[in-house]
Formats: C-alpha cells, structure tokens, sequence
C-alpha cells in the first residue's frame, strides 16, 4: 500500500454465543485483518449471548 493511500477499515458489531466470537476473533487474527475488539458485553436482558465490536482492516488485493 503506497503512504497516500487511505487505510480501509470496516466496523462492525456481532452478536453470538462465546464460543462463536472467539471462532469469529481467530479467524481475524490469523487472516491479519483484525485491528480492534471490544471487551463482550451482554446482549441484553434474557439473552446468553454476547456482543463484541470489531474494527477490520480491508487489504487491496
């Protein structure tokens, strides 16, 4: 990527169980994408599952 080039990102917000997240989170990891994640938060009253914001960066292929 040239120093001009503006950085891609893409924010988004996933609910699921913990066990999908960290699935989700590896798969970023080791892709290289990943550049941000939340610390899970519950999802909301009644429901198990959690809520993790990531910030992933789009590489030009």
């Amino acid at each position: 990527m040239k120093a001009t080039d503006p950085a891609r990102f893409t924010d988004m917000v996933i609910t699921a169980t913990g066990e999908d997240i960290a699935v989700f989170t590896e798969i970023a990891r080791q892709a290289g994408v990943l550049v941000y994640r939340s610390a899970p938060r519950p999802a909301g009253p009644g429901d198990h599952r959690q809520r993790v914001q990531f910030r992933l960066h789009m590489h030009h292929r």
